[in-house]
């Protein structure tokens, strides 16, 4: 019976703070951010489920219509697919919500401890792995160490107008 529980309170705890599944984010800041807002329900049906009755954030990159998963990711790329600021997907769970995130820019500086050396070994490739995660399609335009933290700084490509929005 204990175990059990245990297993409850470390899913609460995960799901809680997502960001702690990918590293030990220090700090995460956007420049012109847009967020927009999905339902549960909305998202199973975009995602063609079958049955959207029972629906639950398998992970934090995933969402379960009924028994079959489907990744957060995929739903956004397929509802803002020319969005070329698309930053990431996730979901708050309290929320009952998807959210889709675009910005102009982003900053990520992650804590090199040890669960997390693979993205500080080579730096150029910890950054590369972290955009995949906080800012799918900005480009790598700065990384630095301090001390014990990867700084990673994302922007829209070279060449976009800079009175884009």
């Amino acid at each position: 019976m204990a175990i059990l529980n245990l297993k409850y309170i470390w899913a609460a705890i995960l799901l809680s703070l997502p960001s702690i599944l990918y590293s030990a984010v220090l700090k995460h800041e956007t420049s012109l951010q847009k967020v927009q807002d999905y339902s549960y329900v909305d998202f199973c049906e975009t995602m063609k489920a079958k049955n959207s009755t029972l629906i639950t954030l398998s992970s934090v990159g995933e969402i379960s219509c009924l028994d079959q998963k489907f990744n957060i990711l995929d739903f956004c790329l397929l509802k803002n697919p020319l969005d070329k600021y698309f930053t990431r997907g996730y979901s708050v769970e309290k929320d009952k919500k998807v959210y889709c995130e675009n910005a102009q820019s982003v900053m990520v500086s992650i804590s090199c401890d040890k669960r997390d050396m693979n993205y500080c070994l080579v730096p150029f490739k910890g950054c590369q792995q972290l955009k995949k995660i906080y800012a799918y399609r900005l480009e790598v335009v700065h990384y630095s160490m301090l001390e014990k933290n990867l700084n990673c700084y994302f922007s829209k490509p070279l060449g976009d107008n800079l009175d884009e929005n």
